[in-house]
């Protein structure tokens, strides 16, 4: 018996059916993507950072990032210790499918890491995170929109601990939902010293015990919405970040606390110690209801630091998360009633510890040691002297002066230097200069000031001693 045929137009309608079926997209899904860059090589005790890094994998789908956090690991994906290699910071930004598509919401440029280059703000800041591996979480209902053929870029800096070269890797893991329904959330980033390849500050110190240095900047809300998510990064010394509304009677929107490690915990006792050690994690602010804010309303970011003893490089980073809402018209909203505060479980101290900051040189055998004077004599040097900066040392390695002398850096490597305070009276850092460039530092506080390149912290060291 020859086979039953379909009668043509049922045929045609399940050919129809099959094709729609194919081409329809594929339903909305939340999913955690797994990402690496490198691998990258860092020489033996050596700072390796990059300006602007291109050569970086994303989720190649139209959604939203809803999680994301980073750490650095070895070929076999382990994380790497903090002994071997510290991940100072990492920031990603969003260049957008097309040239101008994207752009930073505060900065209409950048200044490079060199000081004088300006780079066009093409990119939206929108991740960052530190030795503190702060991960971003939005409230549910919300995420950072992303879609297919963006171009996400990086800047970051690595530390290597060890004698020899390492090699690790960026390791990224993204959480994003591709459906429709999430309400976006806008990354603002508020900085301190925003527009900066590196935007730090230097804490002077010397004051008594328990006082603070603060410093703020002050962001105008570009259009009206909910705050939905915030953090922020700080460095050693720091009491942490808070956020005010100075047209609302300076009313507190949120803080973000640092969390200090135990004595015990690594970040404290790795060697040799290249910087000031900051805290194990920051606190991280969320709510769908959302702080809300106006167009044109002021909001007001203070980093506070302990001012009794110096902290240089230090910085005050806070990351905003603003749903747009053209509904949000009250001025002076009151705070959301479920607003979350997330910190670190691990054990920790809310109070930043002391700790003194040395500097390193090389033994007989190329290790790195704690040393109390760079290599070379004493000089004594009058008001106005120039110390020159070239084939990566400082031309006198130790120094005397008399109280109010001022002292000129010349920087004459083509390669970046700094001079920053280790450990000292007063602090003080000058910026990453070359080519004949100079940094002028009046000296009025007696004692002895440790100091070294920030950038070359092993090789490059000085001592500095203010008589009265």
């Amino acid at each position: 018996m020859p086979p039953r045929r379909l009668p043509l137009p049922l045929l045609a309608l399940l050919v129809l059916g099959l094709i729609l079926a194919l081409a329809a997209p594929a339903s909305a899904e939340v999913r955690t993507e797994t990402f690496r860059h490198g691998p990258i090589e860092v020489g033996g005790y050596e700072v390796k950072q990059k300006d602007v890094d291109l050569s970086v994998p994303e989720p190649n789908v139209d959604g939203f990032v809803t999680n994301m956090e980073v750490d650095v690991v070895d070929e076999a994906g382990r994380p790497v210790p903090i002994n071997r290699l510290m991940l100072h910071h990492i920031v990603f930004l969003n260049g957008g499918r097309t040239f101008g598509e994207r752009h930073d919401g505060t900065c209409g440029s950048f200044l490079g890491l060199d000081s004088r280059t300006n780079f066009p703000a093409i990119a939206e800041r929108f991740y960052a995170a530190g030795e503190e591996r702060a991960k971003l979480a939005l409230p549910p209902g919300y995420g950072y929109r992303i879609h297919q053929g963006e171009q996400w870029l990086m800047t970051w800096m690595l530390m290597n601990h060890r004698k020899q070269t390492d090699r690790a890797y960026i390791q990224y893991k993204v959480t994003y939902d591709t459906s429709p329904d999430l309400r976006p959330a806008v990354p603002y980033w508020l900085d301190v010293r925003n527009c900066l390849a590196d935007p730090i500050f230097d804490v002077p110190g010397g004051g008594r015990p328990g006082s603070r240095y603060e410093t703020s900047t002050t962001w105008t809300a570009p259009q009206s919405g909910r705050i939905v998510a915030a953090g922020g990064h700080v460095h050693g010394g720091a009491y942490g970040l808070r956020t005010t509304m100075p047209d609302c009677g300076d009313r507190e929107l949120f803080d973000v606390d640092p969390a200090w490690g135990m004595p015990s915990h690594p970040f404290y006792n790795v060697k040799p110690v290249l910087h000031e050690p900051g805290p194990i994690a920051t606190s991280w602010q969320t709510s769908s209801e959302g702080w809300r804010v106006t167009k044109g309303e002021r909001v007001r970011l203070t980093a506070s630091y302990d001012n009794s003893r110096p902290h240089t490089r230090a910085m005050g980073i806070q990351m905003l998360f603003l749903a747009p809402d053209e509904g949000v018209t009250e001025r002076c909203a009151p705070p959301p009633a479920d607003a979350r505060e997330d910190q670190t479980a691990e054990p920790h101290r809310t109070v930043p510890p002391r700790f003194r900051v040395p500097i390193i040189g090389l033994d007989a055998r190329g290790r790195a040691v704690e040393i109390q004077r760079a290599p070379g004599r004493t000089r004594r040097l009058g008001s106005r002297s120039t110390i020159r900066v070239k084939d990566f040392r400082f031309g006198v390695g130790n120094a005397v002066v008399r109280a109010g002398t001022t002292l000129r850096w010349r920087f004459e490597d083509p390669e970046l230097h700094n001079v920053t305070l280790a450990d000292g009276p007063r602090g003080f850092s000058s910026a990453h200069l070359s080519d004949g460039r100079t940094y002028r530092k009046r000296l009025t506080v007696p004692g002895t000031y440790k100091l070294f390149c920030g950038l070359h912290p092993v090789s490059m060291t000085q001592t500095v001693r203010v008589r009265r």
